[in-house]
Order: structure tokens, then sequence, then C-alpha cells
């Protein structure tokens, strides 16, 4: 363990149910002398407004105090709470969405699916070596006293589902940790009961490491307990002290049972009292239950009588070396900070182990980057001590800075841990304000931080998690993750210009291409006569755009499965009789059937066409039972209705709470896109700038997403980058069924980005050559090839002569002579297959206005 991974903190009292403290962080009354400009936060202790503030009765229900090591490393205590937690959403074109939750469902509970349609953690995976079929094979190699050499380990490896490399940290000898002089500074003395300073050295007498609070009585002793070769429970061999945490000395041993193998030995609370030792015994043997690869294994809980008689509880954890993500951090010099992807790569580790801690219904309430340790072939969360159940009583430990602050209120949940989650990332990746040695609330401004203005959907997400309002955050720690492997995915695809693409958990695939047909169906009309519009259909899209998929998890899936159908009557005729089912037994129907009732109803009207449906039946979900499917579902209806910037409001709020999803991007591009064309805004170079962005995100992720790369090349075209436009289209893959209509797309923006004569003769060959490239099937190789000619033709007339003489267009001479000759039979041809008989008989006069003049 990193000698640093825990080290001291201020035990702040306990909150006190009162109006004043109603709600907020519990407060010391100490004063607070200023920290380095980089030391973290300490760690706080609150008191959940529903509970009692003494310990319970019933050690096995409810938690007195999670003893929790923080792994900071302040020289002095930080002072009373700052102000509140940052503001709602904001940031400019991001419109907050009130009263819609985040995610369909009610808050998490032990034992139960967190996610809809969610069946595993995107963006993680298993460490080369790791397996969690066996936590003792699992503690062999992460606790063993042997270590392998670090030429048997590779320079990099990969976490975050492989994509992302991270310097692999080599093996050291646990003893190079111990502390040669194990002493608490005396600006880390404080009084585990009330928090008050205490050992400190006053006028009247020298500092000292032990004695009694001066404010409330309470004993206090800073001196090591154990000392080398001590043996504890006749069984762990004392080796020394790595640090001092808020709950006592860490104490580096061996264990002469068990292959004298290195442990952790970590005293438990208040060594001065019997009862609250026993207390604390018996609530923590919980944790010998806790089993996942990623959290750090509980051996064993022990007694030892020490030298003075005293009777002390200990820990003991398996011995986790490596680097916290705090010592990795700090080698980062501000403003620096870690780079995003590898940040994200190690979050995706720890994200499996909290959701797993929920599914058994406890919080880890203390996550931050000194809790985190990044060993040879893991990523591991350490020091459980502030573990708790979910909304347990009594007194909760926690750090300034990365706790939630409705704990006091709420008591742990899945929301307060999230918000760790979030503040951990935050304070991973961007030179975080503080003040007084602790992290400020909220999350800084993107223009006053490259990396939030650069990753704008990673601030999205880091907005979602740590909401103020519990409800908007993330529910489980499981649909983070897959948010989280979306957002990192888009940055990778960003920085080294590769698809990421990901399989969505939430929404099912596009349902149809759009925006494909809209600038080639223009050469259409020289078969047939018939005009067609460049725009996007609104109708077309909302058609076309993904729709929420049903976890099947869910109580209600076999009942919507069963009401799937074509035809859209049949599939409302199914619903009703779902909905007259659980009417007739209503103790077994599920207690969310209702709200997914009305979801597939409005996708079904939506598909007739019937928008104001739409509104009518998602009117009827209670406000407390809406999520973003009802934007979603909503803002469809909104495109058909042509209400657009309404419809922009709702995908985007869409986006607010599912940042890493492709969909909601997808809509906001398309819907900014039906703002140019239908109408007349007052400032259409943002919302051009909207549909560029949103599309480029789309098109650089995913290149299974067409309808983007199309739209894509719409907006580059419009701002004179027709280069970039023709590279957008030609990176549709060979194998989708647009790649003939995207390189026949391309040739049309070539021949099309400028009059005739400003063109250059490269361009005239470059779109020739794609013809030629066409399948011999394509029916729209003859119009492209007409264009093409007469294209050239007219570029010779304006004055242009080829830099070769003997240089050839489509196999024909590059002359004008030829070019008419080859404009004429193109004409003919089309004119043979025109089905109509005058646009026919239109085309032969134009073949005879343009043949080449002869003598005969």
């Amino acid at each position: 363990m990193d000698a640093d991974a825990a080290a001291d903190f201020e035990p702040t009292r306990p909150a006190q149910r009162t109006p004043e403290t109603r709600g907020r962080h519990a407060k010391s009354d100490t004063g607070a002398t200023p920290r380095p400009p980089d030391a973290p936060a300490s760690t706080t202790m609150v008191t959940p407004e529903h509970a009692p503030v003494a310990a319970p009765a019933n050690p096995s229900r409810d938690h007195e105090q999670a003893d929790s090591a923080a792994q900071e490393s302040p020289d002095t205590p930080a002072p009373p709470d700052a102000p509140a937690a940052h503001s709602a959403l904001t940031g400019e074109g991001i419109p907050p969405s009130p009263g819609t939750q985040a995610f369909p469902g009610p808050q998490p509970t032990a034992g139960t699916q967190l996610s809809p349609g969610t069946q595993a953690f995107p963006g993680t995976q298993a460490t080369p070596g790791r397996t969690s079929a066996s936590d003792s094979a699992a503690t062999m190699r992460t606790s063993g006293r042997s270590v392998r050499t670090a030429l048997s380990r590779p320079a990099v490896r990969k976490l975050g589902a492989g994509l992302v490399e991270i310097p692999t940290v080599q093996p050291a000898d646990p003893r190079d940790a111990v502390l040669a002089n194990p002493v608490v500074a005396e600006g880390k003395r404080f009084c585990w009961r009330c928090s008050s300073p205490v050992g400190r050295t006053t006028p009247a007498h020298p500092g000292t490491t032990s004695g009694t609070c001066d404010n409330c009585g309470a004993p206090f002793d800073f001196r090591p307990s154990l000392h080398p070769g001590d043996m504890v429970s006749g069984q762990y061999e004392i080796q020394g002290c790595l640090a001092h945490g808020g709950l006592g000395w860490i104490y580096l041993a061996i264990d002469r049972n068990v292959s004298d193998r290195w442990v952790v030995l970590k005293g438990l609370l208040h060594a001065k009292d019997a009862e609250a030792q026993a207390v604390a015994m018996a609530e923590r043997q919980f944790l010998a239950e806790v089993a996942h690869p990623s959290i750090v294994k509980i051996h064993n809980f022990v007694e030892h009588t020490g030298r003075d008689g005293t009777t002390v509880g200990y820990i003991v954890m398996e011995y986790v070396g490596g680097r916290s993500l705090r010592d990795i951090l700090d080698s980062h010099p501000r403003p620096e900070r870690m780079p995003i992807a590898e940040a994200i790569a190690y979050v995706l580790e720890v994200l499996p182990a909290l959701d797993h801690l929920h599914s058994i219904g406890l919080t880890y309430n203390d996550l931050k980057p000194d809790n985190v340790m990044v060993t040879e072939d893991q990523v591991k969360i350490i020091d459980l001590g502030a573990v708790a159940t979910i909304e347990a009583y009594g007194n909760l430990y926690g750090t300034r800075g990365f706790q939630a602050p409705e704990i006091a209120k709420t008591g742990p949940t899945v929301a307060t841990d999230i918000y760790t989650v979030g503040r951990t990332l935050a304070v991973l990746t961007v030179d975080m304000p503080m003040e007084h040695g602790r992290y400020l609330d909220g999350i800084p401004d993107p223009a006053e931080h490259p990396v939030l203005a650069r990753h704008e959907f990673f601030y999205r997400l880091l907005l979602c998690a740590t909401d103020p309002d519990p409800a908007r955050r993330f529910p489980s720690a499981r649909a983070m993750s897959a948010q989280l492997a979306g957002v990192l995915r888009e940055i990778l695809a960003m920085e080294t210009g590769v698809e990421h693409p990901q399989l969505s958990t939430v929404f099912g695939p596009q349902r149809a291409g759009f925006g494909t047909e809209e600038l080639l169906g223009q050469t259409d009309a020289y078969a047939d006569g018939i005009p067609r519009s460049t725009k996007l259909a609104a109708r077309e899209v909302a058609l076309a755009l993904p729709v929420p998929i049903v976890d099947p998890a869910d109580p209600s899936a076999p009942l919507l499965s069963a009401a799937v159908h074509p035809d859209p009557e049949h599939a409302l005729e199914a619903l009703d009789d779902a909905r007259e089912r659980a009417a007739a037994d209503p103790d077994n129907a599920p207690p969310n059937l209702d709200v997914e009732l009305r979801l597939a109803e409005a996708r079904v009207h939506l598909d007739r066409g019937e928008p104001a449906a739409v509104a009518h039946v998602l009117a009827g979900i209670p406000a407390a039972a809406r999520d973003w499917r009802v934007d979603w579902y909503t803002g469809l209806a909104e495109l058909v209705e042509l209400d657009f910037e309404t419809a922009f409001a709702r995908f985007d709020a869409v986006l607010n709470v599912l940042p890493g999803e492709i969909a909601p991007k997808l809509a906001l591009a398309a819907t900014a896109e039906l703002v140019l064309q239908h109408w007349d805004s007052p400032d259409p170079e943002q919302w051009r700038a909207y549909a560029e962005k949103f599309y480029a995100t789309v098109w650089r992720t995913d290149h299974g997403v067409v309808s983007a790369a199309f739209g894509l090349s719409r907006q580059l075209t419009a701002a004179g980058r027709v280069d970039d436009a023709v590279h957008a289209l030609d990176e549709v893959p060979a194998t989708s069924r647009y790649f003939t209509t995207a390189r026949m797309t391309a040739v049309l923006l070539l021949l099309t980005a400028a009059p005739p004569a400003e063109l250059d003769e490269t361009t005239l060959h470059f779109a020739a050559a794609r013809v030629q490239a066409l399948p011999s099937a394509e029916h729209r190789a003859v119009q492209l090839r007409l264009l093409v000619l007469g294209t050239a033709l007219a570029w010779l007339q304006a004055g242009h002569t080829p830099k070769r003489p003997d240089a050839t267009l489509l196999g024909e001479p590059f002359t004008e002579r030829d070019l008419r000759d080859g404009t004429e039979a193109g004409l003919r041809t089309l004119a043979r297959i025109s089905p109509n008989r005058t646009h026919r008989y239109a085309l032969v006069d134009l073949a005879n206005a343009i043949r080449a003049q002869t003598w005969f």
C-alpha cells in the first residue's frame, strides 16, 4: 500500500437534526489553517437527518459510523462547509430539462437491475491474469510476498475495454513503504469524538501524543500501538507502520499462517472505548463477505491486547501494492492533470466494484483518487472503512469536496456514490479550484478549462453525475459505466481518427437512413423530368431515428413483447389487451406497467403520423415516473409537427442524461439542419455549427450511421469545404448499402462546387474516374456520365484547354466535338428509358441542339 494511501483526516463531529443543519454537511467548530495549494480536503463524518445521532442498538442492521482511513494528505483541518453544491445544468447551448428524471424507474435498491436494457458493463474488461472465480487465487496473486521481476511485465497494458494504453506499475518491496519514524504531525491531531484539535503545543504546555480532549474528555493516543516484531493473534507479525489514518495507524504485517503473505492491519475505531470497539467489530464482520476482483479483500477480524493492557480490534486486509490515483495524478504538475482517456479507463475499472456493493445493499461512500490503487495487473478500491448499508443510520464518513451535498439528509445511497465518481473524474482531469485544502463544489466553466471545452460530452457527463438533484444523476454505476464508455469512445475517435462504435444498451439501431438521396436525387430529373426537393423531410427523420429498447429484465417486458406487431392497428389492440389483463389481476401486474404501455403506445402513434395522440398518451404519465424516454418521444412528435426548436431542447435534455449515446446527437444534428432548411432563423450560423458538430461526432465515432456522413458532407459543402465533404463520403464502408450512393454524391459535389469555368482539369478527371468505377448495373451511371460530359464541355467553352493534347475523358478524346458527341448520345439514351413522353421529347430536342455541327 502506498505510504500516502491513508494519510490523516479530520473526523468531523456528527451533524445534528436541527432546522439549522437540515440537509447540510456536518461542520467542525475548529478553525482552519490554509493548506498547501495541492493538498486535498479532509474526510468528514455526517449523520443522516432521519437517523438518531447515537449508535444504533442493532449493529447488524445499522452502522454507527464507518471507519474510513482517508487517503488524503493534508497538514491542517478543512474549514467549515463551503457553499452549496454547484447549480443546475448550465452551459451555452445546453438547456436543462426541468422535472425529468435521468433514467427510467425508481432509484435502485439492493438486488435490483439498475439500468433498462443494460446487461453488462460496456467499456470494462478483466485485466490480464485476473479472474473472479476464486478469491483465494486472486489473493495469492496480489497479496503473496513473492513478486515478479519487471522484465516479465510489458511496458504498458490496456484498460477501458482494451482501448487505452496505461503504463504498467512495477512491483516494489512492501517493506520500502514502512515509515522510519511513525509520528503524527501536530496539525493532524484531532479528537475522534468532537473533532477539536488535541495534543497541540500551546503557550502553557508542549504538544503531546496522548491524553484527553479538553473539550469533551475523550481519550486520545497518536502513538503506534503495535511495533515491529509484535505478533497479533498469534498469526500476523508486524513489520511497521505504513500511514496514519483517521481511525489510527495502519500496519504492514506478514501472515505466518498463510504462505508468509503480506497483509495490512488497520485498527478499528476508538481504541479507548470498549463499547464502540464491540459495535464496530460486529458491524465490520459483513465486509468479509464482500468479494470482487476490484475491491480490497478483507481476510480477518482479530483482537490484540497491547502492552498497556488495552484490547484493540483490527481489520486484516490484503496488501495492495502499487500506486494510488492520487500518486499518479500528482506526477502531473498543475495545471496539467491526467490525460482524459487514461482517467476514464481507470474509473471504468472501478464502477463494476461499486455496482457490486450496491447490488448487495452497500455503499462505498468515500471514492476519491487516494482510495483507488493501480497494481501490476488490477485497479482496486481500497479502504472499506466508510462502507455502510444503503440509507444507513448513524455517523458516516466521507471527504469534503467529494461527498454528495444531500447525504446528511438522505443517508448513503446509490446517488451519493455516483456523485463521488463524478467528483473523482473531475479531480483527475480538471484543475479543480480549491479553498483551504478542499475542492470547491461544482464543475468549472468550460470557458476557463480547455479540456472541458474540447470534450463537451465528458463535461455533460460530469454535470449529470454531480447534479444537485440526486434523482437526475445516473441511476446506477452500471448505467454510468455505459455512458462513460460511450464518451471514451467518442474521445478516442476524435484523438485518433479511428472509429470506435459501441452497441447501445438503451437505444435500438437506427430504423432507416435519411438524407442520403436529397442531393443525388436531383439527377433523376434528367431521366423523368420530375424535380426533387433538396430538403430533409421532418417526418422521415422522425421515423428513421432510433427508439428506446425495453429492458428484458423489466417485469413488464413479457407483456410488451406480446404487443409488438408490424401493423399499427394490431399493435394498439394488443396494448389494450395487455392493459385489460393487468386491470383484471392488479396484484400481479408490474408496478410500472402503465408507464411502459403508454410509451409503447406513443411509439405506435408516432409511426402512424399522429403527433397529437403521442402528446395525449404521454401526458398521462405522472411527473414522478417521467424519464428521458418521455422527452425522446415528445421530441420526435414535435419534429413531425415542425416545432423544431422545442424538439431540439427535448433531444438536448436527453443528451444531458445520456452523454455517451449516439442517438440524441444524431437527432440534434438533424433537427438543427431542419431549422436551417425550413425556417428563416435569425442565427443560421449557430444552427449550422450545431449540425456540423453533432454530425461530425456521430460519424467519426460510428461509420455505421451513414446518415451522419451525408449530413456532415452537406454542412461542410455549405461552409465551402468541399474536399472535406468528399472525404466524409469516401469514409462510407464498402459493405454499406449506401456505398455507391456516397460515391455518386461525391461526384456531384465535385462538379457543382463551383461554376464549370472555375473548376480545374484535375477535378474533371477525378470525377470521371469515379463514374467509370460505378457498377455496371447502376442505373444512375448514365445520368452522372452525362453530368461529367456536360460540365467538361462547359469548361472547354469557357476557354480552357487540356494540359495534354491527347487527353481523354470517360474513354473519349478530350475535345469539344467528342464531348458533344458523348453528351448527345447520353441524352438520347435517357430519352429511350424516360417514362414521361413529354420529357422524352425534350431530351431529344436537347440532344439535337447539342449535336456537333456537320456538313451532312
